[in-house]
């Protein structure tokens, strides 16, 4: 795939059809690429919890029996990586889903509805943090409602994870669109992982997210585009973080396909 069409005369449309055969076959080249680490980062991922449920059904087995607290420890060991395999497996057929480029709803959606909903849902992640929601404008988006929803859950659920204070969402009606951003007072992000926070797999510290399949930021920005909208981050390191969704407005007069 690395190998071009060799052309060196007038930009005619033989040059141009020689210019749009480079074109995808370096597209191809990249896109082969990302699938070939995307196979190796997600066989690496599944072989950990599956080694060592394998180690502990080996201990489980081994004559003479191990001693009641020790088989206790391993049984709720195997349960984790149990679960942390559903997490996986779920998140990797979410990203599938995204990227296979299926159409989303295109419908109104309004914004202070949709954040009311998901802070209420949100609470039910950890009933003992304050989630909360302010400046919440009379506008909507154009957009798939569910897909939304599930995006604004993985930020919040990902500041939970990295902060234990305040978590506040907010909407804005700008000139692109409508903004809606998820603020948490944790200890930010250095410059160094910023520009890899979207990438698959990416867990930042990885000694605070052993339960984290480094998935949902990507998946987050996946359903974001796949509406046509971006997703950005800003952060202070000791002062925070802030998650912005960007979309479409809906006009006063639209009409859902």
């Amino acid at each position: 795939m690395s190998r071009r069409v060799r052309y060196a005369g007038p930009n005619d449309e033989l040059g141009q059809l020689a210019t749009t055969f480079n074109t995808m076959l370096a597209e191809l080249e990249v896109a082969y690429q990302q699938q070939q680490q995307f196979v190796a980062d997600v066989s690496h991922e599944l072989r950990t919890p599956l080694t060592t449920i394998r180690g502990n059904l080996e201990l489980l087995h081994r004559r003479p029996p191990i001693c009641d607290e020790d088989r206790a420890e391993i049984l709720s060991d195997m349960r984790e990586e149990s679960e942390r395999l559903i997490r996986l497996v779920n998140d990797l057929l979410m990203l599938a889903h995204a990227d296979a480029r299926q159409p989303l709803k295109s419908e109104s959606v309004p914004v202070k509805m949709l954040i009311q909903d998901v802070c209420r849902q949100a609470k039910f992640l950890a009933s003992d943090r304050s989630i909360a929601y302010a400046q919440l404008p009379d506008a909507t988006v154009v957009g798939d409602r569910d897909a939304l929803k599930q995006v604004l859950l993985i930020l919040i659920d990902n500041a939970l994870k990295h902060t234990t204070g305040r978590i506040t969402v907010t909407a804005q009606v700008i000139e692109a669109g409508v903004t809606i951003s998820v603020h948490d007072t944790g200890p930010g992000i250095g410059s160094d992982i910023l520009s890899h926070l979207f990438e698959r797999f990416h867990r930042g510290d990885s000694r605070l997210n052993q339960e984290d399949s480094g998935l949902g930021l990507a998946i987050a920005k996946a359903l974001v585009e796949a509406q046509g909208g971006t997703i950005t981050v800003e952060s202070q390191v000791e002062l925070g973080s802030v998650f912005t969704v960007t979309l479409p407005q809906a006009a006063l007069d639209y009409d859902p396909v």
